[in-house]
């Protein structure tokens, strides 16, 4: 069913992919924790769900509330005005991540005793310094000149039939909902930064997938060793855990044909040889002076420029295979070993097993018993086949 060396190579390349993803992993958590990408995604989602696009009204009173503004060093400054955030758009010193308890206590703060005053308000009144609410909410609902936000509170605050608890919960599934799409735009994101890292490294250190895996299907030796390694790696859940150095470390520690010195170490005695045996089958054609097809006329420009093709391609598909994340290519891993634990090659030839039933054979039978008899000589009375206890009988 499956042929042993075919499935050793996609483990190899399974590996590499699953290295090479925990790199670009590694450089695209760098990079974000130079740009705090996620703060840019999460203050923009706030004020998408705020209806505040400038980011002056509700979504600053929202960002400079002491629950919000305790998450944070520095003052509100909106990020990317009036559209959404980027791959690249830095989220400055915003929090990346805001509880939605917080979220929700903080807006019917807002609704019910106003903006505090590090957005420039006056102190509450005396008769606000006292529990919020649901009637404190109703009342001062108008307080925000926010109509969309209006109808989602009071639509809250309507389906919790006056529990004060039961609100909160409404408007923290209400924050939670917009925070899964935010976090689909984020992870759509992220898929693309991947992709383009990873082409960069593909295309900069020569990571062609067609030309590692005709590589490991012709190198016995160096297939073993990388299947090895895989397997110590499917048992490790630490693994996934690596940084940049201990990864690279390893991939230089496999040996295998990456890097531009070695593609050009590698092919230039094959196109010399090849050269050499396209001009003969030239030379030979002219004085057959036959005529050629379309494919005999083509196999030489294939045969020169192939490469030109397939190297692009497998550039992009370590590009693609990256963007799948390394949990995606361990989860792939596991399976695979999951498959090469169950297709075992067999133990004996069938001829050895024939071999094992025919002495079983030889052991249960009595042996054959030879009569050399001189000539002239009466022949021997031939035994027969009796049951124990046949002489007493008679």
């Amino acid at each position: 069913m499956f042929n042993s060396a075919i499935l050793e190579v996609a483990t190899g390349i399974v590996f590499i992919y699953l290295l090479l993803s925990l790199m670009c992993t590694a450089l695209r958590e760098g990079i974000e924790g130079f740009l705090r990408t996620r703060a840019s995604y999460l203050e923009s989602g706030i004020r998408e769900l705020l209806f505040d696009a400038e980011g002056k009204d509700l979504a600053r009173s929202f960002y400079e509330h002491p629950l919000i503004y305790s998450l944070f060093p520095g003052n509100y400054t909106p990020i990317a005005v009036g559209r959404i955030a980027g791959p690249l758009t830095g989220g400055k010193r915003l929090p990346a991540y805001i509880p939605a308890a917080s979220f929700a206590a903080a807006l019917m703060d807002i609704i019910a005793r106003g903006p505090g005053p590090s957005a420039g308000q006056a102190q509450p009144d005396a008769a606000l310094a006292r529990a919020v609410t649901i009637e404190d909410v109703r009342k001062n609902i108008g307080s925000i000149a926010n109509p969309a936000v209006q109808r989602a509170v009071l639509a809250a605050l309507d389906t919790a039939q006056g529990d004060l608890e039961k609100a909160r919960k409404n408007l923290e599934h209400w924050y939670d909902s917009a925070m899964d799409r935010v976090s689909g735009r984020y992870k759509r994101s992220t898929q693309g930064v991947l992709f383009w890292i990873g082409l960069v490294i593909a295309v900069g250190f020569n990571v062609d997938t067609i030309t590692l895996a005709d590589y490991l299907y012709r190198n016995e030796t160096q297939r073993g060793a990388i299947v090895a390694q895989a397997s110590l790696a499917s048992t490790d859940p630490a693994f996934l855990a690596k940084n940049y150095s201990d990864v690279q470390d390893q991939i230089r520690s496999l040996q295998l044909p990456i890097g531009w010195d070695f593609l050009f170490r590698e092919n230039a005695q094959q196109k010399l040889d090849r050269a050499r045996a396209e001009a003969g089958a030239i030379d030979k054609a002219a004085q057959s002076q036959r005529d050629t097809t379309l494919i005999d006329r083509l196999t030489p420009f294939w045969n020169a420029y192939h490469g030109w093709f397939m190297k692009p391609l497998g550039w992009l598909l370590t590009a693609f295979a990256i963007t799948l994340g390394a949990p995606f290519w361990f989860d792939i891993l596991n399976k695979i070993m999951v498959i090469r634990s169950t297709v075992k090659p067999h133990e004996k030839s069938p001829e050895e097993a024939s071999e094992d039933r025919q002495a079983g054979a030889r052991a249960a039978s009595p042996p054959a018993v030879i009569h050399i008899v001189s000539p002239g000589a009466a022949m021997p009375p031939v035994p027969r086949d009796e049951p124990p206890g046949t002489d007493e009988d008679r």
